[in-house]
């Protein structure tokens, strides 16, 4: 049989072969799965792969594909990129990361790469500047860029245009580097023209610009800066470590965060919680999701907006996370202006461990570029920073497209003005940016006329008289009428724009004021907020009665609304003008309630006074009473802190919480004025810690958990104020077997705060008494420690004799905090009342070797010479537990218990648990040997957020926590149960860190075979 073909529909057929074809069978939604065991070790075990092995590992939607952009030798190890106005690509790398490289010896580099010829591929690679000390943020600007290197951002020239720089200024100076895993990063230019830029993990930063107006930056935050570096702004505070940011049309800025959520919506001047802070009465700024992304690992962060993916892949967040070796992507849905995410199948996998996504950018070719820092080690804080094996040399840059989408970078450099604006209209975002970013810089205020022109057409669209507005408003050609006139424009989208760019004005007159107040009655939640932001900055007496009014009337719902509302209303209460007006005026409930949340994070005698008549009302928001209680205490003028004290004796039976707490939270708010405590505190104290102690003696009280915590509130308060009649009260928790061993602890060192002389041989006994259990002899051993006299290191040195090793560590680990107790542990080693071994235990060697004399440090290295060191004895326990090791899905629930019992003080899964130390969602990821590491010795490697300090007081009082935060005048630490202590700044003399994490070194001995494989089988599954 003949078939004559029809060569138009043969060449047709052909041509539609050769395109992506959806696949109906392709399910983007997100179902939960077990994580591949290939993602759980730190130092992964696979071999090394050749791009070209790595790109066959890599899984895809159906029509993308995935081609390598540039790789080893051309490029190290890449950490931030970000594209030019001519479309290259200028990349930071860093082979000396982690470890910083010292002054003037850095050796990494920023490059730019480009494809001249189009293929896709990077054929012209450029060092721009290569002695630099892990430099993160990039932003390429005209003549130059801006990035971050150890420890400034600078400002790189390249006078010449051959792609080196040939001079370089710092902008802003001295950037905290003590932790190199955040730093400064994801540097992009703002609407406003502004450098926005994060603020990494852990470290505290005083930073200001060449005006000398200086920010504090802690932990994580965002900032921005101007390009000429004469000023710096915090434009959020908290977060952990943010690290990757992006914009959507609105001008809502998101952001990643590695150790708490994916994405975040920031608020401008928004309050994030992070590890130590202190919840504010108002409460932290909202967040967008509910869900993490089964890791604490997240690296960069883009909002897809641009037009070469297909429509299911446009509006999507898309974050790298470079423990599980994917790209997760998410969509989000307004409900008023509150975001709501969504979680979708993943975007990339990767079946190769090493890859490691640590930043994406979408070019203007609107394909996603992946920076890997290829590399079988990616931990922090998991792994030592100088594990040898740490990949140097590799990294890899990835493009993603969707086949028969492909289309040319554009060249902004050489544009013509007609060009660039009508580029200023492209229906892709990016491109939007970037066109105006080059009007800027190529025409400045020549461009001023055509801006203006474009601006009173009505035929344009939404988006491009947006961008003509900005522009104007950077190059200060917007003039009043033609802002006025946005702020009215019919189109939403432009009104809050125009809202913006009003709340970036230095200065409000009237007028403005009048329109942004106008902007917070209308009919759009977009334009309310955008309103809300500027009033914010703005702070204007006209402004009290519509902020309050607007909270009243909006749905709770729109949590980002609402807390915009309040911190704006927070922001005028911090003038003490609009604060005196607003407690002078006599409020419905419902506004006295509202303006009671913000007025309490606030610090005047007026805030104190207003809180104060709030409270005597007695109708109080559920849960905020004790963070009232300690505002008040804070601010109230002493003379009238009898007020507040009646008020706690007659009202707090009627509360949901016990007396001895609104005492401890008036105590709390005196400590954090730096004054004496006054008699009436003291007093009433006085009562509640003999009531209590009288209930226990009686019996009248079941040993619940609030009497429990009123016992602890009471131990430590008769210690503190002297109550000297009550010693023998405290005696009886400590003998009671049945109390908890920490209670009973805090109960003898209280006994020494009141009585050293009487009471330090009585502990002694009790610490030396063999039917003791250990770890509660350890607990006594510590609070005898907590005295510094000659009395108390011979209890110390009686108590090493014939003592469990457990013990003998804890007490040497005392001991050698002073010279005496070095000279004196030698001794007591040498008379053979102790082991030489308990020396080269980690708090131990590092207490004795740090200000030791010479013939100590000579007399530690002669009796430890031959001994084991701890790091094999550790191993060994390690290499016993995982080998008696079985998970059984039956010892889960006991694991749990296993966990809250010992690690959820701390710890948070979940929600649920303490945030002392790092969360754990996702830790099932590290597998069983990383795991049992961490647990068993947990000191072998850890981040400096988490070492402790040892405080000595003046009274010679040693103190050891983990540092929180400062409330006032005093530091707030944490001990190792996961709570909080203070400490009066008069009262240091002395603060070193530690080398030790606060975690306990001793679960060796703490948890038996059993509850460590329950304690594994739990965390293992928890991903």
């Amino acid at each position: 049989m003949n078939i004559s073909l029809n060569p138009t529909l043969l060449l047709a057929a052909v041509i539609s072969a050769c395109q992506p074809q959806p696949d109906q069978f392709y399910d983007t939604r997100y179902v939960e799965e077990t994580p591949d065991p290939i993602y759980a070790e730190h130092v992964r075990t696979s071999k090394f792969q050749t791009p070209e092995e790595e790109m066959a590992d890599f899984e895809l939607p159906t029509g993308f594909e995935i081609t390598l952009f540039a790789s080893e030798p051309d490029i190290t190890k890449p950490i931030n990129m970000a594209f030019d106005d001519r479309g290259r690509l200028w990349v930071t790398q860093s082979s000396e990361y982690p470890i910083k490289a010292g002054q003037g010896e850095g050796t990494d580099r920023i490059s730019i790469l480009e494809d001249t010829n189009g293929d896709g591929k990077a054929d012209k690679i450029t060092d721009f500047a290569n002695d630099l000390n892990i430099p993160i943020g990039i932003i390429p600007v005209k003549d130059g860029a801006i990035a971050y290197s150890i420890p400034n951002v600078y400002r790189f020239y390249d006078t010449d245009g051959d792609g080196k720089s040939e001079k370089r200024e710092i902008l802003i100076r001295d950037f905290e580097h003590k932790d190199t895993h955040g730093m400064v990063n994801n540097l992009f230019r703002g609407l406003d023209g502004w450098i926005h830029a994060s603020h990494g993990f852990s470290n505290i930063s005083k930073v200001s610009g060449s005006d000398g107006d200086s920010i504090i930056m802690t932990s994580g935050n965002t900032f921005r800066f101007r390009q000429d570096g004469t000023r710096v702004e915090k434009t959020t505070d908290g977060r952990i470590n943010p690290f990757g940011s992006d914009l959507d049309e609105w001008g809502y800025h998101y952001s990643a965060d590695c150790h708490t959520l994916p994405i975040y919506q920031l608020i401008w001047g928004g309050n994030y919680t992070q590890w130590g802070k202190k919840d504010p009465v108002m409460g932290f700024a909202p967040t967008m999701m509910d869900y993490g992304l089964n890791s604490t690992a997240l690296s960069g962060l883009v909002y897809y907006t641009d037009t070469q993916f297909p429509e299911e892949y446009r509006n999507s967040f898309y974050s790298g996370d470079v423990v599980t070796c994917r790209i997760s992507r998410s969509v989000m849905e307004f409900y008023g202006t509150t975001p709501k995410a969504t979680r979708k199948r993943d975007f990339l996998v990767s079946k190769d461990p090493w890859f490691r996504p640590v930043d994406i950018k979408i070019g203007p070719d609107g394909a996603m570029y992946v920076a890997d820092f290829y590399n079988s080690i990616i931990g922090h804080y998991e792994v030592p920073l100088n594990h040898p094996e740490r990949d140097r040399v590799s990294g890899r840059i990835w493009k993603i497209t969707y086949k028969g989408n492909q289309r040319k970078m554009a060249d902004w450099s050489n544009a013509s003005l007609d060009k660039i604006i009508k580029g200023m209209g492209d229906e892709v975002l990016h491109t939007r940016l970037a066109a105006t970013d080059a009007l800027v810089d190529y025409h400045g205020n020549t461009a001023i006329t055509s801006l203006q022109d474009l601006v009173g057409q009505k035929a344009i669209s939404p988006e491009h008289h947006v961008q003509a507005l900005w522009a104007l408003y950077r190059l200060e050609g917007l003039d009043w009428k033609m802002l006025e006139d946005a702020l009215k424009h019919k189109e939403p989208i432009i009104r809050v724009h125009a809202q913006r760019i009003m709340a970036n004005f230095e200065d409000w007159e009237e007028a403005q004021t009048d329109l942004a107040l106008a902007g917070l009655a209308d009919e759009n939640a977009h334009v309310r907020r955008a309103a809300a932001e500027g009033i914010s900055r703005h702070p204007h007496a006209k402004s009290l009665r519509p902020l309050i009014s607007q909270h009243e009337v909006t749905d709770s719902t729109d949590t980002h609304l609402t807390y915009t509302l309040k911190l704006a209303l927070y922001n005028h209460m911090q003038q003490d003008q609009l604060l005196q007006l607003a407690v002078a005026e006599e409020w419905p409930q419902s506004t006295s309630n509202l303006l009671s949340l913000v007025i309490a994070d606030t610090d005047s005698p007026e805030s104190g006074r207003f809180l104060l008549a709030h409270l005597q009302k007695g109708t109080l928001e559920e849960g905020k009473t004790l963070g009232f209680v300690r505002s008040i205490a804070k601010t109230l003028p002493e003379n009238q802190l009898n007020a507040l004290v009646t008020i706690g004796k007659e009202a707090a039976a009627g509360f949901t919480f016990a007396e001895y707490q609104w005492a401890q939270a008036i105590e709390d708010g005196i400590m954090q004025r730096g004054i004496a405590m006054p008699s009436i505190v003291t007093n009433w104290i006085r009562s509640i810690a003999k009531g209590t102690l009288d209930d226990l003696v009686a019996g009248g009280q079941s040993p619940d958990d609030t009497f429990k915590a009123q016992l602890a509130f009471t131990t430590r308060v008769v210690g503190t104020y002297k109550f000297r009649d009550m010693g023998d009260s405290l005696k009886k928790i400590i003998v009671d077997s049945n109390a908890d061993d920490a209670l009973r602890a805090d109960a003898a060192l209280s006994l020494i705060r009141l009585d050293p002389e009487q009471y330090l041989g009585y502990v002694g006994k009790l610490m030396a008494d063999p039917d003791g259990t250990v770890s509660f002899r350890q607990r006594l051993a510590n609070a005898v420690g907590q005295a510094s006299s000659i009395q108390a290191r011979n209890v110390l040195e009686n108590g090493l004799k014939s003592a469990p090793i457990e013990l003998q560590t804890t007490i040497a680990a005392t001991l050698v905090k002073t010279s005496e107790g070095k000279s004196a542990i030698l001794s007591q080693i040498r008379k053979g009342n102790a082991p030489a071994r308990i020396l080269k235990a980690r708090n131990v060697e590092e207490n004795f070797l740090t200000n030791a004399s010479a013939e100590q440090k000579s007399g530690f290295a002669a009796l430890t010479a031959n001994i084991t060191p701890i790091s094999e004895e550790r191993q060994l326990l390690i290499n016993e537990r995982l080998k008696e090791f079985q998970a059984t899905a039956d010892q889960i629930t006991a694991g749990i218990k296993v966990f809250e019992e010992n690690c959820g003080i701390c710890h948070q899964v979940n929600n649920k648990g303490g945030i002392i130390g790092p969360q754990l969602d996702g830790i099932g990821n590290w597998g069983i040997d990383a795991l049992a590491i961490k647990v068993l010795d947990p000191n072998r490697n850890i981040s400096e957020n988490f070492r402790t300090y040892n405080i000595r007081l003046n009274s010679g009082e040693v103190k050891s926590g983990l540092f929180r935060r400062e409330e006032g005048q005093v530091l707030v630490m944490a001990d190792q149960t996961g709570n909080e202590f203070t400490i009066p700044k008069n009262e240091i003399s002395e603060q070193i860190a530690s080398k030790i994490t606060l975690m306990p070194d001793n679960f060796g001995t703490v948890l038996d075979q059993r509850q460590f494989n329950e304690l594994m089988s739990y965390l293992l599954q928890v991903r």
